[in-house]
């Protein structure tokens, strides 16, 4: 693992190299860093905990909280916001603790994380 961590290192000193001096001039972007799903905090929560997320490109958003099975026990966002950072406070005192998944779609990016609901 050790040296695994080391050339990974190494690889991407060399790729920051590479693109400063081959690429001057050219901006390139990477679709992760233009969206960024934060972890909710507190987590562990009870009853209730901030999600925020980060978009630099203005588009349709969704927010959704789920179960393990897969329902949607909440949504949080469901509309067109412009490019910023933003928080949403998700109440979760009707569900029972447990592990929950939520989900950050805008544009053609998707993410999920997980949280956890004590009682």
């Amino acid at each position: 693992m050790l040296f695994v961590f080391i050339f990974s290192i190494n690889v991407n000193a060399a790729t920051k190299n590479n693109s400063n001096n081959s690429l001057k001039g050219n901006k390139t972007s990477n679709i992760s860093d233009d969206y960024k799903l934060y972890q909710n905090f507190p987590n562990p929560f009870n009853p209730a905990t901030i999600l925020s997320y980060k978009i630099n490109q203005s588009g349709f958003v969704t927010l959704k909280v789920y179960n393990l099975v897969g329902q949607v026990v909440a949504t949080l966002v469901d509309d067109y916001q412009e490019v910023g950072t933003y928080s949403k406070q998700f109440d979760a005192s009707n569900l029972s603790a447990g592990v929950y998944l939520y989900k950050l779609q805008v544009n053609n990016f998707t993410s999920v994380k997980r949280m956890t609901l004590i009682k």
